[in-house]
């Protein structure tokens, strides 16, 4: 059989293609942990960020490690839960939509049902992230989904406790927000990733006094409460508000932002330690 007949091209084709496959499966299943791991350093920044912790050259599993504390919050009670541990499977968001026992509709079939962010299916359990200081909640990071023109926008929002007044919702400030994951149009909806555009969301009012959300996006913008639409990007714009308008209402974290603040107002305020008290070999 001559080398350069049909068939021997087809052989050697075919055994090129099984050689690269081999290789392309090898490099990905050796990868794989490498890969986790930097989509878990992505998503710590992005959460750090948020809660104005980041700066750059830090590394983020350090700082995540001592500034942040991982709560799992029941969204059918409104109160953090043990569960789930922080991290177990069950509290993966794209598998938790997809169990029946894990998450449930939003049909809206009523207006506190409404599906303002078109997520379809909520999760019951989900994994936030506080800042504590002398007992209290400092900033409190939400995860935030919805969708926008092309895609659902994944991200995060702070809210910052700092100052607020437990009497008064309304004191309630953003403290950042970011997205990590979207495929909106570069240049246009991408720009919700734009340092310049989310560099105007912290010390915006995020709630009226009656607990309604206030925050939105708007193009003409005039309260404390509005940021700039992002310019020929109204869907996304607009999906922006509705995710924020879902999330921190009712149906979303609302509830459970309203016990944060009521619990800050109630924790004791801490006192600073005498000098008595202190151990003489630690004077």
């Amino acid at each position: 059989m001559q080398r350069d007949s049909i068939q021997n091209t087809f052989r050697v084709a075919i055994l090129l293609c099984l050689v690269c496959s081999v290789m392309v499966s090898v490099t990905a299943v050796g990868l794989r942990d490498t890969q986790q791991a930097q989509k878990e350093r992505f998503r710590q920044e992005n959460i750090l960020k948020a809660a104005g912790l980041w700066e750059p050259g830090l590394k983020a599993e350090s700082v995540f490690r001592e500034q942040i504390h991982t709560v799992v919050v029941d969204l059918e009670t409104d109160k953090s839960t043990d569960r789930f541990a922080a991290g177990a499977k069950e509290l993966d968001v794209k598998s938790a939509i997809r169990d029946r026992n894990l998450s449930r509709a939003v049909d809206g079939s009523d207006e506190t049902g409404t599906d303002l962010a078109s997520i379809v299916r909520r999760e019951t359990y989900a994994t936030i992230y506080e800042v504590r200081e002398d007992g209290r909640t400092k900033t409190l990071v939400l995860p935030i989904r919805g969708y926008g023109l092309w895609s659902t926008l994944w991200g995060f929002i702070a809210i910052d406790f700092s100052t607020a007044d437990p009497a008064h919702p309304s004191s309630l400030k953003v403290k950042g927000l970011t997205y990590f994951q979207h495929a909106e149009t570069p240049g246009l909806g991408g720009e919700v990733d734009n340092e310049l555009w989310k560099a105007k969301w912290p010390g915006r009012q995020i709630f009226e006094d009656d607990w309604s959300v206030a925050l939105e996006v708007s193009k003409t913008p005039s309260k404390d409460s509005q940021v700039d639409a992002i310019s020929g990007a109204t869907l996304t714009s607009n999906g922006v508000t509705n995710m924020l308008k879902y999330w921190l209402g009712p149906n979303g974290f609302g509830p459970y932002v309203q016990s944060v603040l009521a619990k800050n107002a109630s924790a004791p305020a801490s006192q600073p330690e005498s000098e008595t008290s202190i151990p003489k070999g630690e004077r």
